[in-house]
């Protein structure tokens, strides 16, 4: 029933919205510093595998239910967040339901290989193993092409096209098998006219 009496020290005309998302802020903020804590161990994960075993090139991290003196914090979130930044660095992740994350490095290209490919090729390649320029063999190796293919618009000189004269008005000239007589004949008893 106090809420009944009133006194002149709390009727405010006003009230300051922002202070009913403080609290929220806050809980967002401590989750936020928790979600990194778990980041800095996979970090720390990867470093000791990619240092210590050279043939492994993947962990397994499993995100833990709750951690011993922090708040509870949302699991779907933290996990969504570290996916997010592992795959934002450069790692293939994937997520085994409830708790479990697979993190690889397998598919990068290191930079001292990148530069040998560089020198030895010419071409560019990015840390996924994608071209991205071509070396200087570029026309060299389009004006092939063409050749193969017999691409038209190659670049190359085009022949003479020949005169081609039609069947039925060819005449043949030179030594011949045959009399010249006797495709005479033939003519005639071809022709209906």
């Amino acid at each position: 029933m106090a809420f009944l009496y009133v006194t002149d020290e709390d009727t405010n005309e006003k009230i300051n919205i922002d202070e009913l998302y403080e609290k929220n802020h806050r809980r967002d903020l401590k989750q936020l510093s928790i979600f990194n804590k778990l980041l800095g161990r996979i970090h720390k994960r990867i470093n000791t595998v990619g240092k210590t075993k050279s043939n492994d090139k993947h962990i397994w991290f499993t995100v833990p239910e709750y951690i011993f003196g922090e708040p509870i914090y949302d699991k779907s979130e933290c996990i969504a967040y570290l996916v997010t930044k592992l795959e934002d660095n450069g790692f293939h992740v994937r997520y085994m339901h409830p708790n479990t994350l697979f993190v690889s490095w397998m598919h990068w290209v290191p930079s001292y290989v990148r530069n040998e490919i560089k020198k030895k090729t010419g071409n560019v390649v990015d840390q996924f193993g994608n071209l991205v320029k071509k070396g200087g063999n570029e026309e060299e190796d389009e004006n092939l092409n063409s050749k193969l293919f017999n691409d038209k618009s190659g670049g190359c000189p085009q022949k003479e096209q020949k005169q081609y004269t039609p069947i039925d008005q060819y005449k043949p000239s030179g030594n011949l098998v045959y009399k010249p007589e006797h495709f005479q004949k033939i003519e005639k008893k071809v022709t209906f006219s």
